[in-house]
């Protein structure tokens, strides 16, 4: 594979969007045939995987790889896009609860599901992002699609929030999920954090800075590069 081709991945801040990092990449290698697979919302963090020239053919593939989330989901507030910059929506109040009862909400949502995309998602509508429409006041109808909750990890509670982890398949909606958990404790409540931490064999741990690509030379971002993995890690799950 040439030198100006292969997978980089990038520890995306909060605040630019996945496309955003993908225009800084074009800029700074000269080369217009990057992608990434899988969008990260702008106030998500964590690992983005971008496809520089021929690995752009492994974009359907990689999309399928399974994810890992950390988030923080506050209760009591619901907003229109689901996290903590959107507008409020509903406030309900919280109930005491205690940590055994939410191990067994996250327990129950395990599994296949289906979840309806947000409103305020990058699911392409007649050939226009879903949140292009919702912002233009002209909301479409998606149809529920078919994910799987490997495993939610409960790591801390308090009164307002729950902090887990969530390994997941592809198109998975972490904010979908984190209000019908709210649902279930009898309130409302959004992502408060979001961080992917893992996609497939990338981890967080391996990733680069979106700093460091902004600073470093064409031919360092070039031996960052490596050559996609095989297939078999759509399949991967984690223990």
């Amino acid at each position: 594979m040439p030198d100006s081709e292969g997978v980089l991945v990038v520890n995306k801040p909060q605040g630019p969007t996945s496309h955003d990092v993908v225009d800084q990449l074009r800029r700074r290698l000269g080369i217009r045939r990057i992608g990434h697979a899988g969008t990260l919302d702008p106030i998500a963090e964590g690992v983005l995987v971008v496809l520089v020239g021929r690995a752009t053919q492994c974009q359907r593939d990689i999309q399928t790889y399974p994810k890992r989330y950390e988030t923080v989901i506050r209760l009591g507030r619901q907003t229109d896009t689901g996290d903590a910059w959107g507008q409020t929506i509903s406030t309900a109040t919280v109930a005491a609860w205690d940590r055994a009862h939410v191990e067994e909400i996250l327990r129950s949502l395990t599994g296949p599901l289906f979840q309806t995309p947000p409103p305020f998602s990058a699911v392409k509508v007649r050939g226009r992002p879903l949140y292009w429409w919702t912002r233009r006041g002209m909301p479409q109808s998606v149809s529920p699609r078919r994910v799987e909750i490997f495993q939610i990890v409960l790591h801390e509670t308090t009164t307002q929030t729950i902090r887990c982890r969530v390994d997941c398949s592809s198109g998975t909606y972490v904010r979908t999920l984190a209000e019908v958990i709210a649902q279930r404790l009898g309130t409302v409540g959004h992502v408060a954090q979001l961080t992917r931490t893992a996609v497939g064999p990338w981890t967080l741990d391996a990733a680069h800075p979106l700093s460091w690509i902004q600073q470093a030379a064409p031919d360092e971002l070039r031996a960052a590069l490596r050559i996609p993995q095989p297939s078999a890690h759509a399949r991967h799950h984690w223990s």
